[in-house]
């Protein structure tokens, strides 16, 4: 912490109040308060404030002050291998899940194939609503190989992660995974579940997990509203020299 620049630091301190002493809508204190509260410069201060914009955690209104979003973004980057539980706790949101349906039956072939397992295989389905402060903002499908992780559909997960129990209950890591995107629109039917209009903007998702031996674990397909959810990238030039 020590080594990091004070305005990363101060914009850490100020994300972990998100959500906690500052909700949903909630103005920021005015900058002067800030620098006092915090003990730093007006331009530290800016700085890391500019990095919460950045990041889709505050919004400023001109003439008004600077305010907690009340969009429920959730930013990614730079990509790190997280649950989604993991994800939103990061950002100061309070994560929630209601399971839609638990199975273990013979998977699609399609399923299978990315997996790496034979036609027909065993495949544990848990298809979940994901809420952020109890608004929805995503339908994952997750499936597991059945061979690797038997009984996992006795877990009650509305209340457990998935990738704790996979963690302590059959000490699989996920080290790695292939995450895609690409633009959709809801159907009717998973409009009634995000509780948005039909037909509105999504993002559709596929991860593939992989553990630290290279055993494929999971792939997760998810339907995440487009209202709520922003994708945003660290990007750098190449250090290799020019010719």
């Amino acid at each position: 912490m020590a080594n990091r620049p004070l305005y990363a630091q101060t914009s850490d301190s100020l994300r972990s109040r998100i959500g906690k002493a500052w909700r949903l809508g909630d103005r920021l204190p005015a900058e002067p308060a800030l620098c006092e509260e915090f003990g730093v410069s007006s331009i530290t201060m800016r700085r890391a404030v500019a990095t919460l914009v950045a990041e889709g955690l505050v919004v400023r209104r001109q003439g008004r002050g600077t305010y907690v979003s009340d969009d429920h973004s959730i930013v990614q980057g730079p990509p790190r291998l997280t649950s989604f539980s993991e994800d939103l706790a990061m950002r100061g949101w309070e994560s929630e899940a209601k399971v839609l349906s638990v199975s273990s039956d013979r998977g699609r072939p399609e399923i299978c194939m990315r997996l790496g397992l034979n036609d027909g295989a065993r495949i544990t389905r848990i298809e979940r609503l994901r809420l952020a402060n109890g608004k929805p903002v995503a339908i994952q499908v997750a499936s597991l190989p059945s061979l690797l992780f038997p009984g996992l559909e006795s877990h009650d997960f509305s209340r457990e992660s998935l990738y704790e129990v996979m963690r302590a209950e059959y000490e699989a890591r996920p080290s790695d995974a292939l995450e895609t995107y690409r633009a959709s629109a809801v159907t009717a039917e998973e409009a009634l579940l995000l509780d948005v209009p039909e037909g509105s903007a999504a993002f559709r998702a596929e991860r593939l997990t992989q553990d630290s031996s290279g055993r494929r674990i999971e792939f997760v397909e998810s339907v995440i509203r487009g209202d709520r959810y922003t994708l945003h990238l660290k990007l750098a030039a190449s250090r290799q020299p020019q010719p």
